[in-house]
Parts: structure tokens; sequence; C-alpha cells
């Protein structure tokens, strides 16, 4: 009952003390009543946040509350801002009417309203509230009112926002509300609708002309027209996503919008090119902006106010700079670009700087220009991209025209080229028929000269078999004999016929043996050549230490000269043509007999390592010159020094030919002056029984 009786004394005190300012509201209103701009709105400013409503009543009381002066600005604050405003409705033309707040990005709108019983009901609305709470869906808070007749009726709203905080309150009678907004509603519809096109037809134009300034221009204009459907209210309406999501998107979006404002003049101003210094620096601000807008989306980093107001000045000081140089530097191709960003941009920079606290005109916000000037500077860089388009559409159709000409002159020139190649083909195919009959003819007389040389080599082949046959059957007797001779007693004989018989009986076997040798390289590369890249019969095991030793001992029999071997302690097996193997160590060792003094020895060595097999026959003669170590391999060849040496030129030819069938290698070491040093390596057989 206590209370009850104070709440009627806190209504009556209320009434008593705010009737003389009460607002009469007419009866048939041709509009709505804008109660900011008619200066029937007090504020006050709860720096806590925390007082209650009957604390903000009895502040009222006391006279706390200030008037609010027309387009007033609270900036960027935590503080709770608290309106006052009193309404008397002498008659009414309806039973309700509607409350309008706006701007719509305030986040938390509290409307306390007055009953006759001194208590207060309470609604609440705001960019933090979900949409489909809102008793009235539109893109401003609509507040039902149900006043009593010929009562004043003092309303206190309690705003709180982390957006920048202004108030408009306007009262309705709901169908002059609805007339009204039909018209407001649908020109802001075509604003954006006009907005979208041009970004649409922008992509096209990008698309055809392929200049980077109509993909930017496009994207300006979605971006602006995401930023300012969030400002108005229009995206929350639209957009069917959480109001804090909203919330974020619309604080975020205001960073990408400047980052954009700078890279969409930047390009139209062209400051890489006239003014690259600044460009670092603006590109720095561009950078920070992007990262801020991907922080505050992502929740990353926490939207600030100050943050945003100081990137928006500077960054608009930074173009307004570049626009000045340009026309000072007279780029008056650039005007109705530097137009459109002073008109677009100039009068929200005293808004921006009243927020981060430095006062400037009056206490206008951005929203209070939301239209107009954009409208304006959009016209404006629109007709600066149509003369953009049209230079870029000309240029386009001049190198069309160009290419087209270019195209008929090298369609021309391939014409006489294709007549020219034809021409040329023509004398080719005649001089190619020409050379095709030579080379007829030519074949004809090599296929005879093949067929004459097979029947040589045939004949050839004949006459070394037979003569092998006929001279080796006197050869053997020669030989026999001889040997024969050497076994008669040395006491039967006189001394001086020992002397002569003796060296006599060596040199008929060494020349019989020689004679064999040659005869059996003349044979052996018969059979090496006939072959081909075939390999020869290797069946045989044989030790190479044991071919090399009875191969020396042989020659040791048949002359005086010293030969030393020095053999391996293990053996040396390998799998070969014995026959062959035995002939190359043969004409080794008769070179290095051949070709060397007299009175030098001459070693012979049998070595191996896992896999391969090594014989060397190492003299010290003359030697071989490096420019010669590897044309004495050739067949028939001979070194110039050697013609007073007996040969065929074909001893080291047959040797290596026998050990590349083996699947080895015949090379040489020598120096001049100090002897050769000659190497057959074989493969290495290791029995796996």
């Amino acid at each position: 009952m206590i209370s009850r009786l104070l709440r009627i004394a806190i209504f009556f005190c209320l009434l008593c003390s705010h009737y003389a300012h009460a607002l009469q509201v007419p009866t048939h209103p041709q509009l709505g009543i804008a109660l900011d701009e008619i200066n029937a709105v007090s504020y006050l400013r709860d720096p806590s946040g925390k007082l209650s409503l009957q604390e903000i009543v009895a502040q009222d009381i006391a006279g706390k509350f200030a008037p609010m002066p027309y387009k007033w600005n609270a900036g960027y604050t935590k503080d709770a801002i608290w309106m006052k405003f009193t309404l008397e409705f002498a008659t009414k033309a309806s039973d309700e009417y509607w409350l309008e707040i706006s701007p719509a990005i305030l986040d938390d709108i509290q409307l306390f309203i007055p009953h006759s019983d001194g208590s207060f009901s309470r609604q609440q609305l705001g960019d933090h509230q979900p949409v489909s709470a809102r008793p009235i869906p539109h893109r401003n808070f609509i507040f039902p009112l149900h006043p009593p007749t010929g009562v004043p009726q003092t309303y206190y709203v309690r705003l709180q926002s982390t957006s920048s905080i202004n108030f408009h309150a306007t009262v309705w009678e709901p169908r002059i509300f609805i007339n009204a907004h039909d018209r407001s509603d649908s020109l802001i519809g075509a604003y954006y609708g006009v907005r979208l096109f041009l970004a649409l037809f922008a992509l096209i134009l990008w698309l055809w002309l392929r200049h980077k300034i109509f993909m930017l221009y496009s994207l300006y204009q979605s971006i602006t027209s995401m930023m300012q459907a969030f400002l108005a209210g229009t995206a929350q309406l639209l957009i069917p996503v959480s109001p804090l999501l909203a919330d974020t998107a619309q604080k975020s979006l205001s960073f990408l919008f400047i980052a954009m404002v700078l890279i969409f003049y930047s390009a139209l101003f062209q400051l890489d090119e006239h003014q690259p210094r600044l460009m670092k620096v603006i590109r720095l601000l561009i950078g920070f902006d992007l990262v801020m807008f991907a922080g505050v989306l992502s929740g990353l980093v926490p939207f600030n106010s100050m943050a945003i107001n100081l990137s928006a000045v500077l960054g608009l000081a930074l173009m307004f700079f570049a626009s000045i140089k340009l026309m000072l530097a007279r780029h008056y191709d650039k005007l109705l670009f530097i137009f459109a960003i002073w008109i677009g941009f100039l009068p929200l920079v005293p808004a921006m700087l009243h927020n981060i606290g430095i006062p400037i005109g009056t206490h206008a916000t951005v929203m209070d220009s939301m239209i107009l000037w954009p409208l304006l500077s959009l016209i404006l860089t629109t007709l600066g991209l149509i003369y953009v388009a049209k230079h870029e559409a000309e240029k386009k159709l001049q190198a069309k025209e160009v290419a087209l000409e270019l195209s008929k002159e090298s369609e021309r020139l391939l014409d006489l080229r294709v007549d020219e190649r034809t021409r040329e083909l023509a004398r080719a195919n005649e001089e190619l028929n020409k050379e095709i009959s030579e080379r007829q003819a030519l074949q004809s007389k090599l296929e005879v000269a093949l067929a004459r040389k097979k029947e040589l080599m045939a004949a050839q082949q004949e006459f070394f078999a037979m003569a092998s046959h006929e001279f080796r059957t006197p050869l053997a007797i020669i030989d026999t004999t001889s040997q024969r001779l050497a076994l008669l007693d040395p006491s039967s004989l006189n001394a001086e016929t020992n002397a002569i018989l003796i060296p006599a009986m060596q040199k008929i076997r060494r020349a019989t043996q020689r004679m064999s040798r040659m005869i059996d390289n003349f044979l052996t590369t018969d059979k090496l050549d006939s072959l081909g890249s075939d390999t020869v019969n290797q069946g045989e095991t044989c030790d190479l230490r044991n071919l090399v030793e009875i191969t020396v001992k042989h020659y040791q029999e048949l002359s005086s000269r010293r030969i030393e071997t020095e053999l391996s302690e293990t053996a040396a097996h390998i799998q070969c043509d014995q026959y062959l193997i035995n002939l190359v160590v043969s004409n080794l060792l008769d070179n290095a007999l051949k070709y060397s003094p007299v009175e030098s020895i001459v070693i012979a060595r049998v070595f191996h390592g896992q896999h391969y097999c090594h014989i060397e026959i190492e003299d010290f003669g003359q030697g071989i010159a490096a420019d010669k170590q590897e044309t004495i391999f050739g067949k028939y060849t001979r070194l110039d020094s050697s013609a007073t040496v007996n040969g065929t030129g074909l001893g080291l030819h047959v040797a290596r030919m026998i050990a590349e069938k083996h699947g080895g290698l015949l090379i040489v070491r020598s120096e001049p002056g100090y002897g050769s040093c000659f190497r057959l390596t074989l493969p290495r057989y290791v029995s796996t029984a």
C-alpha cells in the first residue's frame, strides 16, 4: 500500500513539474513529429551505466536533464544515455501511435512507458535483439504507444551501444507512417538497386575490356551497398543471421569499406604512376584496415571505435592531399573523380573528428548525410568511369581494327610465302627426284661393288685357308727339323759347329713361329670379323698364371732375352677360348721383345681382383707417344719408328678384338723413353661348385 502511494506521489510530481513542458500532439498530424528536431528531448549521461529508473526519475526531479541540441551526437562511448520527452494527446485520431527511434545500429534501446498508477512498463529493442522480437518489422525500431487523452506523460529512453550514439525519435500515426515510409523505402530500394546494377554493369565491362578499374568499381559499389544497408537497418531485416553476427559484420565492414575506398580512388588517381611515395603510405593503411576487418569479423580483435575513425580520417586526408597534388600537376582528366571524393566524403569529416574528440562544426552524424552526398559522388564517379569505358572501348576497337589490318597483311604475306614455298618445294622435289635417281644409280654400283668385295673376300679367305695349309706344313717340318738338330749331343760336334748351329736353330725357330703367328693373326682377323657383335666361344676354363708361364718359357727357349714373371699367389681363372688368349699373350710378348733393347728385360705379370684378372707385359724400350697410344690398335697400323722392325700391323688390332670379344679390355700405358706396359683385363671366373 505504501509503495503504491509512493508511485502515485512520484507520478503526481512529474505531472506537475513537466506539465508546462509537455508537447501537445495534434489530433490529425500530416506527418510524423520529429521530437529531436523541435527540441522536445532532454538527455542525461550515466557514466556508470548502472542507474535505475527510480534514480533517473530522481535526477529528473532535481533538474539534471539537459536539453538535447539539434543533431546531437554522443560519439563512441560506454556511457548509458537517458532521453526524456513529455507528450500530451488532447484528442486522439487513433488508439495506437508509433514511436520510431533511429539509427538502426543502436545496440540496446529501453523505452519506459508511464502508467496512471505511477508505475512504468519497459519495452526493449535494439541491434542486439532478434528482428523477430520487434513488434513492427521495420529497419528502424518501432515502439507501439497507447497514450491516455488529455494527460501529459513523460517517457524515458535508455540508450547504450558500441556504435556512435545519436538519437532521432519521431511520433507517428500508423497510417501516416505507412504512407510516408512507402515512398522513402521505395527510394532507398531504388538507391540500392542502382548501386547493385552499376556493380553488375561494371563487372560486365571488366569482362569485356579487362581493365581493373571496372572490377574495383564493382567491388566498391557492392561493399558500399552492404555497409549502408547495415547502417540503415535494411540488412538486418533481409539477412537471416543472429543479431550479434550482424552487428559484427556491420562493424568489420567499416574497415573493409575504408580499405576499398583507398584502393579504388588510388587506382582512379593512378597514384602508382603519379605519386609512388604517397602510394606506399596508402598501402600500409590499406593493409591495416584489411587486418582489422579480418580480426573483427573473426572475433580475434575487438572493435575499436578510435581505430576506425582515425583510419578513416587519415585515409581521407591522404586522398584529399593526393587530389590537390593532381590538380596542381594539371591532371584535369581526373577532375570528375576528385570532385566525387570531395563531395562524397568531405561532409563526413566533422562527424568523424567529433567521434575522436575533435569537435568541429555542427554535431552532425554520418547517418545524417548517408544518402545525398554519396549519391552525388556516385553520379560523378559513374560519369568519370563512363568516359574511361568509352576511351577503353575506343582503344579496344582501334586495336581490333589494327589487328584486322595486321591479319589481312599477315594473310597476304602468308599467301606470298606459301606461293614462294610451293615453288621452292617444287624445285626441291625436282632436285630430290634427281638425287634419288643418282642415289639409285650409285646404289646399283655399290651393290655391284659389294658383291665384288664379297667375292674378293671369299677368294681372300680361300687363299688364306689354302696358304695357311700350304705354309703350315713346311713350317712345321722346318720347326721340327730345327728342334731335332737342337737335340744333338753337343759333344759330337766341334766347338765351331756348335757356335754356328745353336744360334742358327734359334733363329730358324723364331722365324717359323713368327710366320705361324702372322698366319694365325690373318685367320683370326677374318674369324672375328665374321662374328660381328657376337662373342667368341668361352667354354674353356684356364688359369692365366699357367698360360703366361708356358708362353714365357716357350719364348725363353727361342731367345736369349731375359723375361721375368710376376705371378699372383692365388689362381687367376677365366673362361675363354684358350687358343685366342694365348695368341694375345704371344703378340704382346713378341712386340715387347722386338721394340726393346736386347740387354733390357721384359716383365710378364698376372694378378687379379675380386671381379677381374689382369695380364701385364712391360718392356723398357723407346715407348709410345701419347697421341699414338690409341692409333696403334688400328688394323695394319704401325709406328713410324718401327719401319726397321718386321711386322704386319695386325698383332695389337687382333689382341684388342680378342679382349673385347671376351668382354675384356686391352690398354697401354707408355711414356716416350721409358718403355710401355700393355694390360689385358678379363672377367674373373669363380666356381660355384
